[in-house]
């Protein structure tokens, strides 16, 4: 009987990538303190202009929109911005990956757009 292992279903190319980042750990430090940087800069100007957000060491936030989210998330993919999904825990909570600096600054024009 042959059983599959879990890597042979995994590209070897992206395989090899992966471990070469992993291995640069200048590159790991400087992916964490970018992502650190840019999440603290969202969530800095969301905080000014009012808006509560959850605190997170995460690749994501939630921010409470203080209204049902789901209109919310509708409107700012159609400013071209694409955010998290409904959380049915959370309805007035809109939930952000990080992105790089640009797509941020992106969201930030957007979420002003429609919330402001």
């Amino acid at each position: 009987m042959n059983q599959q292992k879990p890597w042979d279903s995994v590209n070897v190319i992206a395989l090899t990538g992966a471990r070469a980042s992993l291995l640069d750990t200048a590159h790991v430090v400087d992916g964490r303190k970018r992502n650190s940087d840019t999440r603290g800069g969202v969530v800095t100007a969301l905080t000014q202009l009012g808006y509560e957000v959850v605190p997170s060491q995460a690749n994501f936030f939630m921010v409470n929109v203080r209204r049902p989210v789901r209109p919310v998330i509708n409107a700012i993919r159609e400013q071209g911005v694409h955010v998290g999904r409904l959380f049915p825990a959370l309805p007035q909570y809109l939930r952000v990956t990080i992105g790089t600096p640009q797509e941020m600054q992106s969201f930030l024009s957007a979420f002003r757009t429609v919330m402001v």
